[in-house]
């Protein structure tokens, strides 16, 4: 389809003059559109070209990603050249399949021949494919309006300009990263003011996954506490227009790894440090997500971090605010309308020592009245005494602050539970898990360690459990301190507790607390 007998188009010193105008001309583009806009002026000149496009190509996504375009006509620029970016393209396709390696095709333009509208009688372009050691950039195309301008010795200039044209594209797509990820930065710092003030937990996962998804592009957005969904948020619309050259039924996920998206392609997860959840981000496009996505994620996964502590200690506060308030109260009650109510009890008891009838009948009636008063502070002081936070809830904010000792040795899972113990056995579940981790740090330095609370028919049990050297039961040494100390805390708790050590097999504390002992004060 190519001339290659004809004769040169400009003389070696007017070629290599062009080409060096036009690679320093393309040094100052920092886009495509910028190297279209530079090389197509030029080039009409010299081989009476109408329009030139670019595509930048992804090989994680197998799509053009990106296009660049100057000069097009309006059947191709119409809605933000729409018909660039959508559908299948034979160059394209020639290109992703390998047939598209040599230096220059000439194509008869499928966009063209399908776009409707003015295509100023434009019926062939020359492909150009953009490589950079063996790594496929894009391809860059130039139209005329026939095939004869296409001969040899224009498409060998095509293909000297083309490596130049390779450079700034590689060069753009750097920039356009770069530019991604300070606009990405830009809505991380947005997103931390407004979710700064949050103070409800949930409330709090549940606006993250929104924002990081209206924010930052993403399709899906959930927060996980391993494998379950407690808080998503699904972007409505669909991405810019993007065609991918892989079947996209194969490339979905496997269904039980599609948490989000019931058709996700491609996914990524990042774990909340020192917590038990992960940030997931799911989309419908194959290798959505790169270095920059992991990096913000991180990024935001330890700001999150630092809002749950900041709740849990906001919720510390409030709870210990709340304890000292319905303390100071019981007390007010106890020492002042008690006291009172106790102080009319015996005038009413030396009214009714009185002889008359008439004294006698109202002092029992007053003596009735005060008594039932009496039962019903005593309810009322009773009730407004502090109560004990959920054991669960205690010990997950235990953890949470030895974790940051502990870091990766520590792991847990710690189930709601369906009743309420009283203080002193919180307190001496508690004791014994401080002590035991002690233990561990001292005796097994590194060795992992996993709590697990769990309920079940026969009670609630705690299980402390590291992979530490271990020890002889049986050896003088097992009645060490720390073990006594913890013996005497489960005794005065009214718990059950028991210990096995190997050597070289850990050491497991189990307490177990049974149903005599909820009624504990």
């Amino acid at each position: 389809m190519s001339d290659h007998g004809a004769g040169p188009l400009l003389s070696e010193p007017e070629e290599a003059a062009l080409i060096k105008d036009i690679a320093e001309s393309l040094n100052e583009a920092t886009d495509i559109s910028e190297a279209m806009s530079a090389i197509l002026p030029r080039l009409s000149r010299v081989l009476g070209l109408k329009t030139a496009w670019a595509f930048r190509y992804d090989p994680r996504r197998a799509a053009f990603v990106e296009v660049g375009a100057s000069r097009l006509p309006p059947a191709l620029a119409a809605n933000n050249a729409e018909a660039l970016k959508s559908s299948w393209c034979e160059c394209q396709d020639r290109m992703v399949t390998g047939h598209l390696d040599t230096a220059v095709n000439i194509v008869r333009c499928s966009r063209l021949r399908d776009a409707e509208g003015d295509k100023e009688d434009l019926k062939f372009h020359a492909s150009i494919p953009m490589k950079m050691n063996g790594r496929p950039l894009g391809i860059l195309n130039v139209a005329a309006d026939g095939a004869k301008v296409f001969t040899g010795p224009a498409l060998d200039l095509l293909r000297a300009i083309g490596f130049h044209v390779a450079v700034t594209m590689d060069r753009a797509a750097l920039v356009a990263d770069m530019r991604r990820r300070n606009q990405q930065l830009e809505s991380l710092a947005s997103i931390a003011r407004e979710l700064t003030g949050i103070t409800v937990r949930d409330q709090l996962l549940g606006r993250a996954a929104q924002l990081l998804a209206e924010r930052l592009g993403y399709e899906g957005v959930g927060i996980l506490e391993g494998s379950a969904v407690i808080s998503r948020f699904i972007r409505a619309g669909r991405p810019e227009s993007e065609y991918s050259y892989q079947d996209r039924e194969a490339a979905r996920l496997p269904e039980e790894h599609r948490y989000l998206l019931d058709d996700a392609c491609s996914e990524l997860t990042v774990p909340i440090p020192q917590s038990p959840l992960a940030i997931r981000v799911e989309g419908r496009s194959m290798g959505a997500f790169g270095p920059i996505d992991h990096d913000i994620l991180g990024a935001f996964a330890w700001y999150l971090t630092s809002l749950l502590e900041h709740l849990a200690l906001y919720q510390q506060a409030l709870d210990t605010a709340r304890w000292a308030e319905r303390r100071q109260l019981a007390a007010d009650l106890h020492d002042s309308v008690s006291q009172h109510l106790f102080s009319a009890l015996l005038l009413t008891r030396t009214l009714r020592q009185r002889e008359t009838e008439a004294n006698a009948v109202l002092g029992e009636r007053l003596e009735s009245v005060i008594r039932d008063s009496q039962q019903e502070m005593r309810r009322l002081i009773e009730a407004l005494r502090p109560e004990a936070a959920p054991l669960a809830l205690e010990l997950r904010h235990r953890l949470l602050r030895l974790k940051d000792v502990l870091g990766n040795q520590l792991s847990w899972d710690v189930a709601d539970l369906s009743e309420e113990f009283p203080g002193a056995v919180n307190e001496a579940v508690l004791r014994i898990l401080d002590e035991a981790l002690q233990n561990t740090l001292k005796h097994a330095p590194g060795a992992a360690v996993h709590v697990t609370l769990k309920q079940s028919r026969t009670g609630v049990t705690l299980k402390i459990s590291d992979a530490g050297p271990g020890f002889d039961t049986s050896a003088t040494h097992r009645g060490g301190y720390g073990l006594v100390t913890m013996r005497e805390r489960a005794d005065a708790g009214g718990l059950r507790f028991r210990l096995t050590s190997r050597v070289g097999r850990g050491t497991h504390i189990t307490v177990t607390i049974p149903e005599e002992a909820h009624g504990i004060e």
